[in-house]
């Protein structure tokens, strides 16, 4: 900046505040072409694990994994080898250690890259394992031969009965812990000679997991179905339990394929989880009466408000809402089918929503879901029976189901339906 003086120009000092922004200009340029400032670094990849680096550990407890003529088989293996299959990867059984399971659970708590199956998930194992599943619930129970009449509501009702149970198995602290004196407990060296006794009347109940007692009843007398469960202790999940050290993506993945092996069924209509328990452990059925009424209300209720509000009542049911799912019974819900087979509404499991399940059957080959439209359609109302897997319980039962059909608010043909397990029957 010059100023004319007396005929000279004087140079008078630039504002303080010009000249610092220049200087600042300055410095960023050079920087700018020296590459000082540059994006920061991309994120680095999430650290993973090959399944085939991992050392496994199991031990031979049918179903859920044993040897059979040499080959290992069971639940938990038939699903690992699809689990392995589905994160693009070739499992080499060599990797799998058959060892008794002190220790093989030592060796998974003590060493790097390991994984252990099936094992409890136990509170006091909750933060020495990194977890995915579950495989499938151990549910302990008391089988008896149907023709006994056998009726358990409560553990009082065990009084006077023989209970067989294997030495050192759970089985035994459970019974114990319910109020069963120590005399009234039979002591058998394994399940197949247990399965003996109760059919030979040496002993009044049976108490073993359901899916393995089933399978060992199997063995014995030919038939899944041979024994009736009349008590159920509570579930303990089985699940596959990684080392901490392996990355969590790893095990993240190994999960999403799994539940996805449960949830995506196959072109026949059942999933490959539900392919595997039906060859390993047959089908279930509950020990205790079928609500008949609930179901029916429940039917009811659902057909009222979608004549009243379709809409709305479809949009309810599949953000499983109550009282379209139950929040006492996690087994009660609805669902609507459209005229051709198509679902929906589904209270449970709204991922099927907008897929048309005409032909599709359950496990064992029945087109249940054709049967419950057509038989809706023609008769208004009905009943229909089939073989289920509870999307909040692994595991296949019998179910079934009320099925109306209705108009709905927006002229829409609709078939409203809700079912339950069904209770054994002899």
């Amino acid at each position: 900046m010059f100023i004319h003086i007396t005929g000279r120009f004087t140079r008078m000092p630039l504002p303080r505040r010009p000249l610092i922004l220049c200087l600042l200009a300055l410095v960023i340029g050079t920087l700018l072409v020296s590459g000082c400032l540059t994006e920061p670094p991309a994120a680095k990849p999430p650290v993973t694990m090959n399944m085939s680096s991992l050392t496994l550990y199991t031990e031979d407890v049918p179903p859920y994994n044993y040897v059979d003529n040499g080959t290992l088989q069971g639940i938990s293996v038939d699903l690992l080898s699809l689990i392995t299959a589905g994160m693009g990867e070739n499992l080499s059984w060599e990797q799998v250690k058959v060892v008794p399971w002190s220790e093989g659970y030592t060796a998974a708590l003590t060493g790097n890259k390991t994984m252990i199956f099936a094992i409890a998930r136990l509170p006091e194992r909750e933060t020495s394992f990194k977890w995915a599943g579950p495989i499938i619930p151990l549910t302990p129970v008391l089988f008896a031969l149907p023709e006994r009449g056998i009726v358990v509501t409560s553990p009082d009702d065990l009084e006077g009965y023989r209970i067989g149970a294997v030495a050192e198995n759970a089985e035994v602290q459970q019974l114990l812990e319910i109020g069963v004196n120590q005399s009234r407990i039979v002591l058998a060296p394994n399940a197949s000679v247990m399965v003996t006794m109760l059919q030979d009347g040496e002993i009044d109940l049976m108490a073993y997991s359901q899916a393995a007692g089933r399978y060992f009843t199997r063995q014995v007398t030919g038939s899944f179905d041979t024994f009736r469960v009349v008590y159920v202790f509570p579930d303990i999940p089985l699940y596959y339990a990684f080392s901490r050290d392996v990355p969590d993506e790893t095990v993240l993945s190994f999960q999403k394929v799994l539940d996805t092996l449960k949830t995506e069924k196959e072109a026949e209509g059942f999933s490959e989880y539900e392919r595997i328990l039906y060859r390993y452990t047959g089908v279930s059925c509950q020990p205790q009466p079928y609500p008949v009424a609930e179901v029916m209300n429940l039917v009811n209720v659902t057909v009222a408000a979608i004549e009243k509000d379709a809409p709305g009542t479809i949009r309810r049911v599949n953000a499983g809402e109550a009282p379209y799912r139950d929040p006492a019974n996690s087994a009660l819900y609805a669902f609507v089918f459209d005229r051709n087979v198509t679902l929906v509404a589904q209270a449970v499991n709204p991922g099927q929503v907008g897929t048309n399940l005409y032909g599709k059957t359950d496990v064992t080959g029945t087109p249940f879901r054709d049967r419950i439209v057509t038989g809706a359609l023609h008769n208004g109302s009905g009943w229909e029976e089939y073989i289920y897997m509870n999307p909040t319980d692994a595991g296949l039962y019998y179910k079934t189901s009320y099925y109306r059909v209705t108009e709905g608010s927006d002229g829409m043909t609709y078939i409203v339906g809700s079912g339950a397990p069904s209770a054994c029957e002899w």
